[in-house]
């Protein structure tokens, strides 16, 4: 269930008892309309008719807003006037009809304004950022949001509106892929919501939070709040909500390799979205299903859901859910053995995801047509895949730093405004105080607290600029950190996946007899193995998180070597074993032997920890 809410934040959803009620309260209003007085009450009326109509009779819910103007005007009620300029932009903004929209929220605008109206601003810049938002300008309506936040904690109080903008302000950044700014402003929607008597909203901010932790493969976290939201669902009668629930649960699931659990929710969700008759959700499911039957070896069943859901995406034409169904049938039949049908899915993949940008489902097409051709003994082609899905990956990654630097700012600029917000409140709160006392009090108070509040602030002020300072400084270096670890887990990973393919390959020489190119392409990986380009890179993230290392190791351990260095740099990381032979590419017996070395070179004996003795350096 999605209700109207105050200062018009409006969700969407209605569900099938409450839209009984409704009903009946719509004829009831419909009834008193008939026989009222025109009066600013029947305004009032003819706007929760407005309301009743929006999503269900559009073309009725604008015939009443134009009532309810042409009344106000008539009674000269300027409230009432600002109120259906409003609404007429709710519906025209619902119709994306962007002229008319801007016309009729301007005109509310002003109205406001001249009535000094701070609820009415509210109510209009809320509109405008569900506008934005619908037209895909997320700055804009963020930066909408932000100055909706700063009224309602300076100068509105209004913890519905407060909670809305929050939770309003997370699902644009969701969109935009800034999760950790979602998370925080979703955590701060739930803060206030636990305190009010708003179950579904709660519920949903539950919802939105289990969606975040999923993307970031925080998978219990995202079933702890799913499984706080669903029964708040269920008692709402929530139907869409209660899908959509278990089939994030399912996903969780799926993703911790907990196929039976996942089966179970997925089933759940498909019976629910069938009732419903939701098409989009009952494709994701059934796509869905398909890779957890394949995950329990049921092929049987997996092509049976993973062709039902393709059939459905090409007829509404959804091309990203298009791509991921083929990509899951290519899988299916991958692992069934059948490399040859595997293929033809993973083309198609390829071809629709590079037509429509989708990088993700580009380079995993690539990996797993390498794969395939592998398997085939088709060793050219195999190479040429594995290089083209390294290149898309090493584009992915390079975007996503930038999106990482990006966030970290923002993070960084929201901090530091809320703290002038929250300083700008205290002065307010202050005034308010001062303006209580007599003037005599003030008179004499006021002299000395103005000499105290001078030197105070000018204290506040120097601790605000040094606390500042620090914390740009911390955000700098914990930035750097994070950068320089996802470096070096990309490293790690990227030598993984060379490593598992030149073993497949040393395997395919073997079937071939000897054939010449798997020799070739191994001796191709062994070199991208030893490119020293990358570990350049690394290092230069490591010396910008932890400045002269190196030559503070070399200083007190004389005896080291360059690749005595690079080991110590990994350790100081405190990367698993696994990791750090991934990295440097040996085995993990390899790196037993290269700690042996290390400890000997540094003379430290069996009782002092090594990876203790390099992180104090």
């Amino acid at each position: 269930m999605k209700t109207f809410i105050k200062l018009g934040f409006i969700a969407i959803l209605i569900t099938t008892s409450i839209h009984s009620q409704q009903s009946q309260k719509l004829d009831s209003l419909l009834q008193t309309i008939k026989n009222q007085a025109n009066d600013t009450l029947k305004v009032k009326n003819l706007q929760e008719v407005f309301k009743s109509y929006l999503y269900n009779n559009p073309k009725l819910a604008l015939e009443y807003a134009e009532k309810g103007l042409k009344l106000s005007k008539k009674l000269n009620y300027k409230k009432g006037i600002a109120r259906n300029y409003y609404n007429l932009g709710v519906y025209y903004s619902n119709t994306r009809q962007k002229d008319s929209t801007l016309t009729n929220y301007n005109k509310a605008a002003g109205i406001y304004e001249e009535l000094k109206s701070s609820e009415g601003k509210i109510l209009v810049n809320s509109g405008l950022a569900i506008f934005e938002l619908d037209r895909g300008n997320f700055d804009k309506a963020l930066s909408i949001t932000d100055e909706l936040i700063t009224m309602l904690t300076t100068t509105v109080s209004d913890s519905s509106a407060l909670a809305h903008a929050y939770g309003f302000k997370g699902s644009v950044n969701i969109q935009k892929g800034n999760y950790q700014i979602a998370l925080n402003q979703i955590l701060k929607q739930v803060k206030i919501l636990e305190k009010l008597n708003n179950p579904i909203m709660l519920a949903d901010a539950y919802n939105n939070l289990a969606g975040v932790e999923l993307t970031n493969e925080n998978f219990e976290s995202s079933i702890d709040y799913n499984l706080k939201a669903l029964p708040i669902y269920k008692a709402q009668n929530d139907t869409f909500y209660q899908a959509a629930v278990y089939n994030d649960l399912g996903m969780a699931y799926y993703s911790m390799g907990d196929f039976e659990n996942a089966e179970t929710n997925l089933n759940r969700s498909l019976q629910l979205s069938q009732q419903l008759n939701n098409i989009n959700l009952e494709a994701t499911v059934l796509a869905n299903l398909g890779n957890t039957y394949t995950k329990k070896g049921d092929y049987n069943k997996a092509l049976e859901f993973g062709t039902q859901s393709l059939e459905l995406v090409q007829n509404i034409g959804r091309k990203n859910k298009i791509v991921e169904s083929l990509n899951g049938l290519g899988m299916t039949y991958s692992a069934m053995g059948k490399e040859d049908k595997a293929l033809e899915y993973y083309d198609k993949v390829v071809v629709l995801s590079d037509t429509i940008g989708n990088k993700f489902f580009l380079s995993l097409g690539y990996k797993e047509r390498a794969t395939s051709y592998a398997l085939l003994n088709n060793y050219k082609f195999a190479y040429d895949n594995l290089k083209q899905h390294l290149i898309i990956k090493d584009s992915i990654y390079n975007d996503t730093k930038s999106q990482q630097i990006g966030e970290l700012r923002t993070i960084y600029d929201t901090e530091k405004k809320e703290q002038q917000i929250q300083f700008q409140k205290n002065e307010i709160e202050l005034l308010s105080t001062k303006n209580k006392v007599n003037n005599l009090q003030r008179l004499i108070l006021g002299l000395g607290f103005a000499i105290a509040l001078i030197t105070a602030y000018a204290y506040y002020q120097r601790n605000k600029r040094n606390k500042l300072a620090k914390e740009k400084a911390e955000v700098d270096l914990e930035f750097k950190t994070k950068e320089l670890t996802t470096h070096a887990l990309h490293l790690a990973k990227k030598n993984e996946v060379l490593n598992d393919l030149k073993q497949k390959a040393k395997v395919l020489k073997q079937d071939a007899n000897a054939d010449p190119g798997y020799q070739m392409l191994i001796q191709t990986i062994n070199f991208d193995l030893q490119d020293d380009a990358n570990w350049k890179n690394f290092s230069k993230y490591f010396e910008e998180v932890h400045k002269g290392f190196n030559e503070k190791a070399q200083k007190q351990f004389p005896n080291i070597t360059k690749n005595d260095l690079r080991l110590m740099a990994l350790l100081k990381m405190n990367l698993s074993s696994k990791e750090i032979a991934n990295i440097l590419n040996i085995s993990h017996a390899g790196i037993k032997k290269a700690r042996q070395r290390l400890r000997k070179k540094m003379e430290i004996d069996s009782n002092t920890s090594l990876e203790a003795t390099v992180i104090a350096i």
